[in-house]
């Protein structure tokens, strides 16, 4: 961690994320006796305060949808520095509750409802950027904004062909991506055709 430069605290989550159920547990360590209760290996991450707020963008070629999921709450410095506690287990970030960290039905919806997406500009050009430096055409990557700068976004996942069933119009997504792959794979193949004549 030192060499790394990471700071406290920090999420420890399995280096192989397979659909098994302790593949998505993930940890938050507030300090270094923490990590000594991890099996590895891990990855470590630094944790950011960014308002409970996770943007999943889901790509299939040029088509991008970027949707708002519940993430880990904040952790204030009051907390982090009077807690007696070394390690807080989640289950799935989609499924947050532990202890004194979890907020109501309620005040989740206006976190929510409050929370602004990135700029569309911005999602489709980074996801074009990770398109072509991951040679990947079906992903999608967890993005936060960090609360010290609004203007700050921060990848922390990437998933190769994930599922799309919670995707908003996820059939016309996939259908339209699929559909542009046909058309430039027959196009490609009618230029080959008349090379050869």
């Amino acid at each position: 961690m030192t060499r790394e430069g990471l700071k406290f605290p920090v999420i420890a989550k399995p280096l192989i994320a397979n659909g098994v159920a302790n593949s998505h547990q993930i940890f938050l360590v507030l300090n270094q006796n923490g990590l000594t209760k991890l099996n590895t290996p891990i990855v470590l991450q630094e944790f950011v305060n960014h308002g409970g707020v996770i943007f999943k963008v889901y790509v299939a070629g040029d088509y991008v949808k970027c949707v708002k999921r519940k993430s880990l709450t904040d952790i204030s410095e009051e907390i982090l520095n009077s807690s007696s506690e070394n390690l807080i287990a989640f289950l799935r970030v989609s499924n947050v509750a532990a202890q004194d960290y979890h907020r109501d039905n309620e005040s989740l919806a206006k976190l929510m409802e409050a929370a602004e997406m990135p700029p569309l500009n911005f999602i489709n050009e980074v996801s074009k950027q990770m398109r072509h430096a991951l040679k990947l055409h079906l992903f999608n990557y967890d993005m936060i904004r960090d609360s010290r700068d609004g203007n700050h976004y921060l990848i922390i996942d990437i998933n190769y062909f994930p599922g799309y069933a919670k995707v908003p119009e996820f059939e016309t997504m996939l259908t339209d991506f699929f559909v542009d792959i046909a058309h430039k794979k027959r196009s490609s193949e009618t230029s080959l055709d008349q090379n050869n004549l």
